[in-house]
C-alpha cells in the first residue's frame, strides 16, 4: 500500500514546479525540464545529459535503472503521480548515481486544498504497504509559510524514503501509523530535517484514531520535555495516501498525523555513545543501550509463518529475561547487531542491580540501587504515567537507557494515546485513584521495592510539590489543551469527515463526545479532577510570610501549615533526616520566627511519620539596619 502525506495551505498559488533536493544528495550531470514538482496537468518531461558519450537509461515505477531499463531517447509523457528515475552509463557498462525526481499531479479538486499546518507527500507509486516490508516511496515535505501551507507550493524537503505500517493493537484499526526512512539516491539512509526537527532518517507518521482529540500523545511528550526529560518531538500534519499511482485527488485524503521523531541514539534524540561490534570488553560495553519492555505475543519474526524453532531462536534474538522475570526486548544496538558479548554484559548488569536491589542492603547508595538507576528519570517517569493514568504504562512502551559508564535511566516515554481518561480497561477512565496497584511484578518492574525506601517515598513526594505548581498545574494543562486545540480547530473538520467517527464508540473509549469540542472539555474536566485528587494524597508544604526576600533585622517570618507539626532549618538544610526522622538541626515551630541575620529557611510538615514536601526560602537581613541598631 503505497502512502502521499500532504500538510495543507490556504492560498491557492500557481503550481510549483521547483523542488529542494534532500541535503547531501549526489551532483548530477542529468539536467530536468521541467523539473520535480506538483502540477495540475500531465507534463512532458525532457532529461538533458551534460556528459557525451554516456546512455541515460530511466523507471517510472522506483526501481532503480540498470543495462536492461529503457533508454531515454524522447520526452517522457507523465499523466500521474510518477517517480522518474534515471542513470547514465558509460560504453563500459558501468553507471552513474541514479537522480529521481518526483512528479506529483493532482486532481483540479485539490489546487486550491491549503491548511495551517504543514505538508508531507508520500508516494508509493503502486508499492503495497504491509507491516513487515518497506515499500519504496517518494518523499516531498512542505512546511507553512506565512501562516498557510500550499499543496502546490514549493517543498522544503524532495526525495525518497522508505515507509512500512507500524503498531501493535493500533493495526486493528482502518487509519494506520507508519515508520518512515528518508534515503538518498542510493537508497542510503540520508539524515533530514523534517518540519525543523533535528535532522534524522528515522521517523514515525501516527495516526490518531482512538484518541479523539488528537493530542495526547503531544502532550505527554510536552510535558515530559518540560520537565527535563526528553521525550519526541513531534508536528501535526495533514496526509494524503496514494496507493496506486495516477492522480492525486481528494479520495486520497487520510486526515491529520503527526510526525514523531523515532526513538533511538543520537545526539539530538538519546545522546548516548555508539556501540560498535567491536566493543566487547570493559569500559566500552558498559554502554550505550537502549531496551524496553513491551507486548511479548507479538510476531518475533520479520516474515509470516516460521517453524516454531526459528521463532524461539529469533524470540531469543530479541529479547532476554531478568532475574525477576521481567522481558526485555534490545532496542540498542538492534538485535541483529549487537553482539554475543554485549547481550551477555547487559543481562549481568540488570541481574546485578535486582539481586542488589532485593538485598538486605538495598538502599545502600554505594551498592544498593542508588549505585545502578538515576533515582529522578524514575521517579520522573512514573509521574508521567500517574498524572495521565496511562493504562499502558509501566509494561508496554517502556524505554531505559544506559550509557558508557553510567546509571540506568527511565525514559523516553513513548505511546500516550491511552491517557488522560481514554480508556476503559484499568480505571482509566476513573481519574481517581492509583493506576499501579493494578500490575504484577512484572508489570511493574523494581518499583515496589523502590517504594519501600521511605526516601525513594519521600524524593516522589517532594516531585510532586514541585511539579504541581508548575508544569503539572491545570491552568498549565488546561493552557496546552487549548493551545492544540486551536491548532486543531480546522483540520480536525476535515479528519473527522474522512473518518466518522465522531459520536462512535472506538475501543477502548469510555466517553464518547458528540463532537470534537466535547471531547476537549471532557479532557480538560477529566485533568482537573486527576490532578484534585492526586493533590489530595499528599500532605501541601506549609507557606512562609512574608515570601523570600530581604527583610529590617528584628523582622518576623511566620510559618503556615493547615495541620500537623512544622519542623524547620534555617541554614538551608533538610529538617527531615534520612529515615524520616527531623534531623539534628531541625526546629519546632511554636511561633513567629525574628531574624536578626540572614538565613535559608527550609520547612516541611509532618504528620503521623509522613512529610510533606519542603518549602525553601532565602531571607537576606538589611546590613544598614543591623549598622544602625
Amino acid at each position: 500500500m503505497g502512502m502521499l502525506l500532504v500538510l495543507l495551505s490556504s492560498q491557492h498559488t500557481p503550481i510549483a514546479a521547483a523542488d529542494h533536493p534532500l541535503k547531501n544528495a549526489p551532483a548530477s550531470t542529468l539536467v530536468f525540464a521541467p523539473p520535480a514538482g506538483v502540477y495540475t496537468n500531465s507534463v512532458t518531461v525532457q532529461v538533458k545529459v551534460a556528459t557525451p558519450a554516456t546512455v541515460a537509461r530511466y523507471t517510472l515505477d522506483g526501481a532503480d535503472p540498470d543495462d536492461t531499463s529503457p533508454v531515454y531517447a524522447d520526452p517522457i509523457e507523465i499523466t500521474g503521480d510518477t517517480l522518474l528515475k534515471v542513470k547514465t552509463f558509460k560504453a563500459d557498462g558501468t553507471g552513474a548515481a541514479t537522480v529521481s525526481q518526483a512528479y506529483v499531479v493532482i486532481d483540479p479538486a485539490l489546487g486550491g486544498f491549503n491548511s495551517n499546518l504543514p505538508l508531507i507527500i508520500l508516494d508509493s507509486y503502486g508499492h503495497k504497504m504491509s507491516h513487515d516490508q518497506k515499500a519504496p516511496v517518494s518523499v516531498r515535505v512542505i512546511d507553512v509559510q506565512g501562516g498557510r501551507s500550499r499543496l502546490a507550493g514549493p517543498a522544503e524537503i524532495a526525495g525518497v524514503g522508505e515507509l512500512n505500517i507500524r503498531g501493535n493493537t493500533s493495526m486493528r484499526f482502518p487509519k494506520k501509523s507508519y515508520h518512515l526512512k528518508t534515503l538518498n539516491d542510493a537508497n542510503e539512509p540520508l539524515k533530514a530535517p523534517l518540519l525543523g526537527l533535528p535532522k534524522e532518517h528515522d521517523w514515525v507518521l501516527y495516526a490518531p484514531y482512538v484518541d479523539k482529540t488528537m493530542l495526547r500523545d503531544v502532550l505527554g511528550y510536552e510535558l515530559s520535555n518540560a520537565i527535563g526529560r526528553y521525550a519526541a518531538r513531534t508536528r501535526f500534519v495533514e496526509v494524503f495516501l496514494n496507493e496506486n499511482g495516477g492522480h492525486l485527488s481528494p479520495s486520497h485524503y487520510r486526515g491529520v498525523y503527526v510526525l514523531v521523531e523515532k526513538i533511538k541514539r543520537d545526539k539530538n534524540r538519546v545522546p548516548i555513545a555508539k556501540l560498535g561490534p567491536e566493543d566487547n570488553t570493559e569500559p566500552n560495553v558498559s554502554g550505550g543501550y537502549i531496551f524496553k519492555k513491551d507486548h511479548t505475543e507479538r510476531a518475533d519474526t520479520p516474515e509470516g509463518f516460521v517453524p516454531m524453532m526459528a521463532q524461539s531462536l529469533a524470540a531469543r534474538q530479541q529479547r532476554f529475561v531478568s532475574s525477576q522475570g521481567t522481558t526485555f526486548f534490545y532496542v540498542e544496538p538492534k538485535p541483529a547487531e549487537i553482539t554475543p558479548a554485549q547481550r551477555a554484559w547487559l543481562r549481568r548488569y540488570i541481574n546485578t542491580f535486582e539481586k542488589n536491589l532485593y538485598g538486605e542492603n538495598f538502599r545502600d547508595p554505594k551498592t544498593g540501587y542508588p549505585a545502578y538507576l538515576d533515582v529522578d528519570s524514575f521517579i520522573d517517569h512514573h509521574w508521567l504515567v500517574e498524572l495521565s493514568k496511562n493504562i499502558d504504562g509501566f509494561r508496554f512502551s517502556t524505554f531505559f537507557h544506559k550509557d558508557r559508564g553510567g546509571k540506568i535511566y527511565m525514559g523516553p516515554i513513548w505511546d500516550w494515546n491511552l491517557t488522560f481518561g481514554n480508556a476503559t480497561p484499568r480505571e482509566g477512565f476513573n481519574p481517581e485513584g492509583w493506576y499501579w496497584p493494578q500490575l504484577d511484578d512484572q508489570q511493574y518492574s523494581w518499583f515496589r521495592r523502590l517504594f519501600e525506601d521511605p526516601d525513594f517515598a519521600q524524593r516522589y513526594a517532594d516531585r510532586w510539590g514541585e511539579l504541581r505548581a508548575n508544569q503539572f498545574s491545570v491552568a498549565h494543562l488546561h493552557a496546552r489543551i487549548d493551545y492544540w486545540a486551536g491548532v486543531l480547530a480546522e483540520a480536525q473538520a476535515r479528519n473527522y469527515k474522512r473518518w466518522r467517527i465522531l459520536g462512535e464508540h472506538v475501543w477502548p473509549n469510555n466517553f464518547v463526545g458528540q463532537s470534537y469540542d466535547e471531547e476537549i472539555d471532557y479532557l480538560k474536566q477529566w485533568v482537573e479532577k486527576r490532578y484534585r485528587w492526586i493533590d489530595g494524597q499528599f500532605l501541601r508544604a506549609p507557606a512562609l510570610s512574608p515570601p523570600a526576600g530581604p527583610l529590617e533585622r528584628g523582622a518576623k517570618v511566620e510559618i503556615k501549615a493547615r495541620r500537623g507539626e512544622v519542623y524547620y532549618t534555617l541554614d538551608g538544610t533538610d529538617p527531615r533526616a534520612p529515615g524520616g526522622e527531623p534531623s539534628g538541626t531541625a526546629k519546632t515551630y511554636r511561633g513567629s520566627i525574628a531574624l536578626d541575620q540572614s538565613a535559608k529557611i527550609v520547612c516541611r510538615m509532618r504528620q503521623e511519620g509522613r512529610w510533606s514536601p519542603p518549602t525553601r526560602a532565602a531571607f537576606t537581613v538589611n546590613s544598614a539596619s543591623a549598622k544602625r541598631d
